[in-house]
């Protein structure tokens, strides 16, 4: 073939690559809410934002799923689930797509149907936080209490052995009770905190919520004991600080995940969140006597401790 021909051939295939490479790439992606909520919202958007910067699409879908919806979940690249109920919407589907869970505590994707092993296929971005980072947490802000109170229950009793082996880990006191119902709660709270305790509550949505924790923050403050939570709400409503991360961080970290999978085949497997933040109360640390460094400083103290120079 004449040399100058062949140049030409290989020019005008090399551009017509490039024009359909980034159709070729660009996938759909169908996000699964387990309501409209401003958080589910919000991670949605981060997520979405990562996936339009690659090319990718988004269709979002709220639960409960009407028919031509749950069909969708098999048209498409990859699905994406927020929150515990939408989870659960989305592994009794079983989709043949790739699966992402987010917004959801650890133990609640350990309890998915159709979870199976092949994590390629199927993972999660958790809502909670790694133990071993509460814990030091615990250490750097209060580092005069030793004594850590856990109570789990039948949804927790897995994360309430991790704490208490990592407690342990660091030199600390870990004392664990179970409430198998939401009414053995109170019982255990008094046996916990016949000593003065760090109480460091867990997303037990059992135990912990919104009819339980102004008892729990009273039952706390009456013992002299404070309450370590997971979400900026429980800072507002009486605890010393809080670890959590937004929806937002989560949602970015998904979208992150959410990327590989699509462009690989393979997502990345199931992880706690990279990103986080504290939150403190300065109110209920000087009625309890407890000095307590700025949420910021403390902040810094934790990622330093995670990523040692």
């Amino acid at each position: 073939m004449n040399p100058i021909r062949r140049a030409l051939i290989v020019t005008l295939l090399a551009i017509a690559a490039c024009s359909v490479t980034p159709v070729a790439r660009a996938a759909s992606v169908v996000l699964v809410l387990s309501e409209d909520s401003s958080a589910f919202n919000e991670a949605a958007e981060a997520l979405t934002a990562e996936l339009r910067s690659a090319g990718h699409r988004a269709q979002t879908l709220v639960v409960p799923l009407r028919a031509d919806d749950a069909a969708a979940l098999n048209n498409t690249g990859l699905v994406v689930s927020f929150g515990t109920r939408a989870a659960q919407t989305v592994a009794n589907l079983a989709p043949r797509s790739l699966v992402l869970h987010t917004l959801l505590p650890r133990s609640a994707y350990e309890r998915l149907p159709n979870r199976g092993d092949d994590t390629r296929r199927v993972s999660a971005v958790f809502i909670d936080q790694p133990t071993s980072r509460q814990l030091e947490l615990l250490r750097i802000a209060l580092p005069d209490w030793t004594r850590v109170g856990i109570v789990v229950g039948r949804e927790s009793a897995e994360l309430g052995s991790r704490l208490q082996s990592g407690a342990r880990d660091k030199r600390l006191r870990p004392v664990v009770e179970y409430a198998g119902e939401e009414s053995d709660l109170y019982p255990a709270l008094q046996r916990l905190l016949a000593e003065p305790t760090v109480l460091l509550a867990v997303p037990d949505a059992q135990l912990f919520n919104n009819r339980t924790i102004s008892n729990i923050l009273l039952t706390a403050y009456h013992h002299r004991s404070p309450v370590i939570g997971f979400s900026p709400a429980y800072v507002k409503a009486g605890a010393l600080f809080a670890l959590y991360s937004t929806p937002a961080q989560i949602g970015q970290q998904a979208g992150e995940a959410a990327r590989v999978g699509l462009a690989t085949g393979s997502l990345p497997p199931p992880t706690a969140p990279r990103q986080f933040r504290i939150s403190t109360n300065t109110y209920v640390a000087r009625s309890m006597g407890i000095t307590l460094e700025d949420a910021n400083v403390l902040r810094e103290r934790l990622e330093r401790a995670e990523n040692p120079p």
